[in-house]
């Protein structure tokens, strides 16, 4: 059988108009319910479908340009509580991250008001624990305003212990570290100096099915860092369940959407920075869409494993009231892992294609 390989990063096309997620309102409690009709424009971020374009300059972090992981990063001097130890504390609890290091950036905006202010959602570790590993999501006021995080960015982060609501868009119930809008306090971040991205914790994929066990966000294994799920992977299901779009009742049908691929019997990978991209104005951007592949007849391994974050994933499906079947946008029901009663599953997030380079035999080529 004859592989043929494709090239990773080096096949990622830069577009400007490639759309994540945007922020909504001023309000991090804020999002689709009841008592809040939704955000206008995007809400989260675009992982199989176009929500439209957004007034402002929306910038997709990493367009094809791989950060490899640097194993000399100087560890951190972080003698406040541990990252798991911050996840067990109350909501609202004021919390400082010191020494922390940006790994991934899930999404970031410069406002269209002003055109300084960033609002950014990323991960960071520390370094002198690179197993340990939170969310962080910046507001446009937070302070810096104008700060615009950068891979490898060595940073002190002031905030609170909070988590995604149960109806936000695929991080339903996610742990993260933000400002306490209701009181009028701001996430404070302090840049410290330019680093190296922490080495990806290698894991196989016992470990990550272990990390998948656990009774508690705080307890689960490499919950909010990168890891590099070791070996010659196969993908064993282009559609699982757990990534199935769930539409509202009176949806039009169409081509069922899966949200990303499951490799190794049961370790999901969210395909949002690898997929095809079909764009509001016609245009496509071609990446490495490895599950078009398969589900066109072919065959898909990843000779030298996988990479990416591994976080919280949630489905929250429209709940029909307001004639709006646009996932992004309704008004929702509350996250769950579709196919199951649990509230959210552990999945890799990719951060490009060269996080996840394949090889594929027969059908059509990503």
């Amino acid at each position: 059988m004859e592989l043929r390989k494709a090239l990773g990063a080096a096949a990622v096309v830069a577009a400007t108009a490639m759309m994540v997620s945007a922020g909504c309102s001023g309000r991090d409690e804020e999002g689709p319910g009841p008592e809040n009709p939704g955000c206008t424009g995007v809400c989260s971020q675009d992982a199989g479908f176009d929500a439209g374009v957004d007034s402002g300059t929306e910038i997709k972090p990493d367009s094809g340009t791989e950060i490899k992981p640097d194993a000399g990063t100087d560890a951190g001097s972080n003698t406040g509580p541990t990252i798991p130890e911050i996840r067990k504390l109350k909501f609202a609890t004021p919390v400082t991250l010191h020494d922390v290091v940006i790994t991934s950036i899930e999404y970031e905006k410069l406002s269209d008001q002003n055109g300084k202010d960033w609002r950014s959602r990323f991960w960071v570790t520390d370094p002198a624990r690179p197993t340990e590993g939170i969310f962080v999501d910046k507001f446009y006021s937070d302070t810096p305003t104008d700060y615009h995080p950068t891979v490898g960015d060595k940073i002190d982060v002031e905030g609170f212990v909070n988590t995604d609501l149960p109806y936000e868009q695929f991080r339903a119930y996610r742990q993260k570290v933000v400002n306490d809008f209701k009181n009028s306090k701001p996430l404070k971040i302090t840049f410290k100096v330019k680093a190296s991205r922490p080495a990806d914790n290698e894991v196989t994929v016992q470990n990550l099915k272990d990390a998948m066990q656990a009774s508690s966000q705080a307890d689960a294994g490499y919950a909010g860092t990168r890891v590099h799920l070791t070996g010659d992977i196969a993908m064993t299901n282009p559609t699982p369940a757990a990534f199935a779009r769930i539409d509202a009742p009176g949806t039009d049908g169409g081509p069922a959407v899966f949200y990303g691929f499951e490799v190794a019997d049961g370790i999901l990978v969210n395909h949002d920075n690898t997929r095809d991209q079909h764009l509001s104005d016609g245009g496509t951007v071609i990446r490495c869409d490895w599950q078009a592949a398969v589900r066109n007849g072919g065959t898909v391994r990843f000779p030298n494993g996988i990479s990416g974050v591994w976080d919280t994933y949630s489905f929250a499906q429209c709940d029909g009231t307001d004639n709006n079947t646009d996932v992004l946008t309704c008004r929702r029901l509350n996250g769950t892992v579709p196919g199951s009663t649990k509230k959210f599953t552990y999945v890799i997030y990719p951060d490009n294609c060269g996080d996840a380079v394949g090889e594929f035999d027969a059908g059509s080529p990503p």
